[in-house]
């Protein structure tokens, strides 16, 4: 598919949960909780400059083939019934730096640049930010 796109100078929208693949293939990436994007951005922006607590914990949870003594760490919790309408965030109930408000509010859109957002109240407060990583 990488080689169709580079030889036909195309555009390629890619839906999928395997991220290795899209590290791979992806210029640009947008991740879905919920039926929203939560974070969008460029590949490094999303992998490297992680923003939105969901894309932590997927990137949190693969597998490190550099470490293979390292555990995975899961998101805790369950998704929410897809027929479930949110006032707040809907990852707000697995979200590990959730407050009160995440449930409360309305998300808005955080934009860090001209290519990267991300739908997460807590960036309100301009102290705030995820571990990023293991």
């Amino acid at each position: 598919m990488k080689k169709l796109k580079e030889e036909f100078q195309t555009s390629m929208i890619m839906i999928m949960h395997d991220l290795g693949i899209v590290a791979e293939i992806c210029d640009e990436v947008a991740l879905m909780y919920a039926g929203r994007i939560v974070e969008k951005g460029t590949l490094r922006e999303v992998f490297k400059e992680t923003k939105h607590p969901y894309t932590e914990g997927l990137i949190n949870s693969l597998p490190n083939i550099g470490d293979r003594q390292s555990k995975l760490i899961p998101i805790c919790g369950l998704i929410p019934n897809p027929t479930t309408h949110f006032t707040g965030c809907s990852f707000a109930e697995r979200c590990p730096y959730a407050r009160e408000a995440c449930a409360e509010t309305t998300v808005r859109e955080h934009w860090f640049n001209e290519t990267h957002m991300v739908e997460c109240i807590a960036y309100e407060d301009p102290t705030f930010s995820i571990a990023q990583g293991k």
